[in-house]
């Protein structure tokens, strides 16, 4: 038997798909199998890939969309219980270069203490500009950083990161990892997301190294760059997020962690108001309540909502408009992405140096800790959330005051949650 089973997880992208295995077949070493989960795709990929590829790979359908972690869990817990020394993930609409393979698999070969091994993941749509290379766990902020995200490839990133995960689209495991401590495969009532953080964590607690290699490739396909139809992503980002905090964080840091949590959570919520965002809004107070319940897997469909994310105000606002000026500060890739969102809106409007604009926008980190709230400018964050009325500049007075007031209505409650789903404990497969 190889030893290494590569587990490629799809749903819907038969294309995608086709490519990613082929890529995979193309590599200059064929020490592995592969292994396709199929996560009830209606795209015909079932069908294609047993077509074009027949007895080269295994396909594994799954009667419903089980999620990342539970698609991917199909394929292994395959390889897992057929005694694979490394299991490879890729997501289907992943690239590896033909040497991605042997660089992870000869890394872990010579060095027994890392557990997980990461490719250098470049956007598929821009091959020179590097996605990710793992991620750090941010213990003070209670986020996660990705690693070289959107940076140009200029070589001067080392060559081996050391990280706290790796995304789950181009990684590989070590096996004995999995059967032999209580690490598990990846956590599948997650459903979708953070599930990967986990896992990453889960492999350091129990004491291996996580890597990324510059010399294995992939590419991988961004997300599109239009607004998504629903609240999919933003219940099961806060929800699996706010459970990852409340189960991992150390006993002595609950009390800070707590209030950072509910904070971001309120910003969140605060910002859905402020922008007349209702279905966001209700998705993320659903996913809060659902965190604090230990709710797991799949969301019930009715907090999964239309997405009514918008920029009505803003837009309205400049539809008239003839030119405008934008005071970057430090904040250069802002302001050209709002630039090219104000000349999409109004192809009219002329950009203009600042005392002939008709509307002059300063760029600030986020509006709601804008000290001057007189309007003599119109003050604008990276996510163009913006002070345009006085209505807008009451909502930035009671920011302070009114998350304050949340985090002192919810700290004992959801406090008390995470130390009930700690003394629980155990991870689930």
């Amino acid at each position: 038997m190889n030893p290494i089973g590569v587990v490629i997880c799809n749903f819907n992208k038969k294309d995608y798909v086709l490519e990613c295995v082929q890529s995979v077949l193309e590599s200059k070493v064929d020490n592995f199998d592969i292994y396709v989960v199929d996560n009830a795709s209606t795209d015909g990929s079932v069908e294609a890939l047993e077509k074009t590829y027949g007895d080269q790979i295994t396909v594994l359908a799954n009667e419903e969309n089980l999620g990342g972690s539970g698609g991917f869990n199909t394929g292994l817990r395959v390889v897992r219980d057929k005694g694979y020394e490394y299991f490879m993930c890729l997501d289907d609409d992943a690239l590896v270069d033909e040497n991605a393979i042997f660089e992870l698999f000869e890394y872990m070969e010579a060095n027994p203490d890392v557990g997980m091994a990461g490719c250098r993941v470049y956007h598929r749509q821009m091959p020179d500009y590097i996605q990710q290379c793992g991620l750090y766990i941010d213990f003070d902020h209670y986020t996660a950083q990705t690693i070289g995200a959107d940076q140009l490839e200029d070589g001067t990133l080392p060559d081996v990161i050391e990280c706290d995960t790796v995304a789950t689209c181009a990684v590989m495991v070590r096996g004995s990892v999995i059967r032999e401590t209580n690490v598990g495969i990846m956590p599948e009532d997650n459903f979708i997301y953070w599930d990967d953080m986990e896992w990453g964590h889960r492999i350091h607690l129990a004491g291996y190294r996580v890597v990324t290699l510059a010399a294995a490739k992939a590419l991988h396909q961004m997300g599109a760059n239009t607004k998504r139809p629903n609240t999919f992503i933003n219940y099961y980002m806060w929800r699996n997020r706010t459970n990852f905090f409340m189960r991992y964080t150390p006993e002595e840091k609950m009390d800070e962690m707590s209030a950072q949590v509910l904070g971001a959570i309120f910003d969140s919520m605060y910002e859905s108001m402020f922008r007349e965002e209702h279905n966001v809004m209700q998705t993320i107070s659903y996913a809060y309540q659902d965190a604090l319940a230990g709710v797991r897997g799949k969301a019930e469909e009715y907090k999964i909502l239309l997405n009514d994310a918008n920029d009505d105000k803003l837009i309205a606002f400049m539809k008239e408009k003839k030119s405008f000026c934008i005071i970057p500060g430090n904040q250069e890739e802002e302001y050209i992405y709002l630039r090219n969102f104000l000349q999409s809106v109004n192809p009219d409007l002329v950009e203009m140096a600042e005392e002939e604009a008709e509307v002059v926008f300063r760029l600030c980190p986020y509006i709601f800790q804008v000290g001057d709230l007189s309007r003599k400018e119109i003050y604008i964050d990276g996510d163009r959330n913006c002070i345009l009325t006085e209505d807008d500049a009451e909502v930035c007075r009671n920011y302070q005051y009114s998350k304050l007031l949340f985090i002192y209505l919810n700290q004992g409650v959801f406090l008390a949650a995470a130390r009930r789903m700690r003394e629980e404990g155990g991870y689930h497969e």
